[in-house]
């Protein structure tokens, strides 16, 4: 066996990016030689679905392993790192928050292997496309990891920890703060009796645009045109939902200041 390249691989843990990980390792040749998670039902469906080996204990963690990847929500990671032995296996993390300075005195070999990408249990999603983020404790490591990302992903890029945590930052911001600005604004609908479906495409060609100019120069509405009168009708309305009125007026500040700064960026290229 080519110790150089990654030929075999152990999951330890069967959620969402465990799930779509091992999927893509399977149909790109590395055999999973084992699932193990602390829920036996999630476990065997995986590990059934790539014909591995599974097991809920961390103690019977095979000893033999390409890499092992500790997919597990980030709150749980320090628990398991703690309860394995890796002996001299390659072990990543896939948590986009959590320092590779983790695994120090825990493991020989190591790195992380982040996906930026929110996944969905048993949703296709286009791998190729995922960025894919590595960092390793040696210069083998990682090589071993980029060769096993350029499998994967067109997408791959050497990260550090500290870079990984802003990228984190943005990632929440950009989506998870977006998802929630959906919810409230489906809510805001919803109790109305309108159908949310009707801002599907405004959502769809908002997220489409920026990928041909940058978001701040995407940016439209009432704050961005720091239209104080629609921003005020928008606040009456929003009169007995007093969480929601001050985020709104909190964002639509936001908004004001960041569209005066494209506007003397504009003024200042046109002085140039």
């Amino acid at each position: 066996m080519n110790k150089s390249i990654v030929q075999t691989a152990v999951l330890i843990g069967a959620g969402n990016v465990g799930w779509h990980l091992g999927n893509i390792l399977n149909e790109k040749g590395i055999k999973i030689l084992q699932v193990i998670s602390k829920s036996e039902s999630s476990c065997k469906e995986l590990a059934t679905l790539l014909q591995a080996e599974y097991d809920t204990r961390l103690k019977k963690l095979a000893g033999d392993a390409g890499i092992i990847i500790v997919t597990v929500p980030d709150t749980q990671i320090n628990n398991v790192i703690d309860q394995c032995d890796f002996r001299d296996n390659l072990v990543v993390h896939t948590a986009g928050s959590i320092p590779m300075s983790v695994f120090n005195n825990r493991a020989i070999n190591y790195g992380v292997f982040y996906p930026l990408m929110t996944f969905t249990r048993k949703k296709p999603l286009n791998f190729v496309s995922i960025p894919l983020l590595i960092e390793a404790n040696t210069t083998a490591n990682l090589n071993k990891l980029s060769h096993l990302a350029g499998l994967l992903s067109g997408t791959v890029s050497t990260i550090t920890s500290a870079q990984r945590k802003i990228i984190h930052l943005g990632a929440v911001i950009a989506s998870n703060f977006s998802n929630h600005m959906y919810a409230l604004a489906e809510s805001l609908l919803t109790r109305e009796g309108i159908s949310f479906d009707l801002l599907k495409p405004l959502i769809r060609e908002t997220a489409d645009k920026i990928t041909r100019v940058s978001p701040l120069s995407a940016q439209t509405g009432p704050a961005a045109r720091n239209d104080t009168r629609i921003l005020e009708e928008h606040l009456k309305v929003l009169a007995e939902d007093p969480e929601i009125a001050e985020l709104y007026k909190q964002i639509s500040k936001s908004i004001i200041t960041f569209a005066g700064k494209k506007k003397d960026q504009d003024q200042s290229k046109n002085t140039i």
